[in-house]
């Protein structure tokens, strides 16, 4: 009787270990068949899975080839300008994963390519993968679609006009400079040049934000991460403001003793501000008053700019103010020059270009008072070092 129900067992076993790896088989075939590049990287960027698509790309056509090595040696990321993407860089699709699941176009080499071989470029989405405590990044490349394609064509044709535009642009400005300077003219007319010389600065601005976010698009901007205090950081930007603006500014911190240590470009950080400032300045009705308020998370530092404007009450128009080229037409203020509806969206993609995120909010979904103005909340991820572990218990 025993020897029956052991047999029993043992043949169970046996069909279920086919079964499996039947199904394992059929998986395998699905996969290799579509028409995407996969990879499954674990935390050490080495590769733990690859698809026979990726093998013929990357591997000599022989998956396991390409199991257990690192994915530099495989294939190297660059931008679309063709410059070297550094594996440690926040635009690399592997250090993106790790903040959260998205997709944009590289150029993508093998290294063991000659120097005459093309660039190809691909399409390459990335998702952070845990599995038994551990974590893994799910890379898929495939080619652009004709969307994507017209896509990049368009920023292409902004990037390139934004260029044009500068020389003339500074050109304008110069001579207008020297007009303004000569005493023959009336007060009537120094107006109107200040007035030109205040659209033509605008326009200028114009220009390289566009130029500055056609740069972060394509992932071609070259951050300089570094880490510190942010408070650090930002009483280097208030030190550049004038008096009068240093006055509107007031800098609270929720626990003076805690880590606000962020790994941040400097530049991107104070131009954050420096479009913050501005957007308070166009839309509060006089002199503004702006609060920054610090507050350390488990695994982020949150700054928070506040103004005393009027403030966005809807949640939709709170999504939509981050869109470029969007204004709310009901806060703008006319005695200040209309600013060119990109300077929350540039602030977006800084953000996001430094592995944070930004959003928008009123007062009064915060707190309980009937304060009026606008909460622009900015989220920098701590250095892996620097993070809160809380017992679970």
């Amino acid at each position: 009787m025993l020897a029956e129900d052991s047999f029993s067992e043992s043949a169970e076993t046996k069909t279920l270990i086919q079964q499996m790896s039947q199904s394992l088989g059929l998986l395998r075939v699905a996969f290799d068949s579509t028409g995407e590049a996969m990879l499954i990287v674990d935390e050490s960027s080495g590769v733990r899975w690859a698809n026979q698509q990726a093998a013929d790309l990357w591997g000599g056509g022989i998956t396991l080839q390409m199991v257990g090595r690192p994915l530099s040696t495989l294939l190297q990321f660059h931008h679309l300008d063709g410059s070297p993407l550094g594996d440690e860089e926040p635009s690399h699709p592997l250090q993106k994963a790790l903040s959260a699941e998205g997709r944009n176009s590289y150029l993508i080499q093998a290294p063991s390519a000659t120097e005459n071989t093309l660039l190809i470029t691909r399409s390459v989405s990335w998702r952070l993968i845990i599995q038994m405590n551990q974590s893994f990044i799910l890379l898929i490349f495939r080619d652009l679609d004709p969307l994507e394609k017209a896509l990049a064509r368009q920023r292409q044709f902004i990037d390139n006009l934004a260029h044009e535009l500068r020389t003339p642009l500074a050109i304008i400005a110069g001579n207008l400079h020297r007009l303004k300077r000569k005493e023959q003219f009336s007060n009537n007319i120094r107006q109107s040049l200040s007035d030109a010389m205040a659209e033509t600065q605008r326009m200028a601005t114009l220009v390289d934000n566009l130029l500055l976010l056609s740069e972060l698009d394509a992932d071609c901007r070259r951050w300089r991460l570094q880490i510190d205090d942010i408070r650090i950081f930002i009483d280097q930007w208030t030190i550049k403001l004038n008096s009068d603006l240093r006055d509107c500014l007031q800098v609270d911190v929720v626990n003076e003793a805690d880590d606000y240590q962020v790994q941040i470009d400097q530049d991107a950080f104070h131009l954050i501000l420096d479009c913050l400032f501005d957007n308070s300045r166009r839309f509060c009705r006089s002199k503004p008053l702006i609060q920054i308020q610090l507050i350390r998370a488990e695994s982020h530092v949150e700054l928070q700019f506040i103004d005393d404007g009027p403030g966005i009450q809807d949640d939709q128009q709170c999504v939509a103010a981050f869109d470029r080229f969007i204004r709310i037409e009901e806060h703008r203020n006319a005695d200040v020059t209309d600013g060119g509806g990109l300077g929350l969206p540039l602030v977006k993609s800084l953000m996001e270009g430094m592995g944070g995120s930004a959003s928008c909010s009123s007062p009064q979904s915060i707190t309980s008072s009937d304060h009026q103005g606008l909460v622009v909340t900015l989220r920098f991820p701590c250095p892996k070092s620097s993070i809160v572990v809380t017992n679970s218990a």
